[in-house]
């Protein structure tokens, strides 16, 4: 049975799904794992550093995000799409 575009809106939002709308809107940053959790709290996904890091891991394997480590500490990033190859 489907929903109403109302309804839909009003659900909760995937924690993934605001991570990664948060990474894209500031592409050119890289942010450290503490300063995502506190972000993803202020937008109601109250989640521990532990689950936080998982789920990083994850999208940095499936190729939507990077990690560098700056003096001891893991940076993450949004991984910008530069073009698309045809095949």
């Amino acid at each position: 049975m489907p929903i109403s575009s109302s309804d839909f809106e009003k659900a909760e939002r995937a924690p993934s799904a605001v991570l990664m709308d948060f990474l894209r809107d500031n592409y050119r940053d890289a942010f450290c794992l503490d300063e995502l959790v506190d972000t993803l709290g202020k937008q109601g996904c109250n989640m521990t550093s532990e689950e936080v890091e998982v789920l990083l891991d994850s999208l940095e394997y499936g190729g939507k995000v990077r990690s560098r480590v700056v003096d001891s500490i893991t940076y993450y990033k949004y991984s910008e799409v530069v073009g698309f190859k045809l095949i």
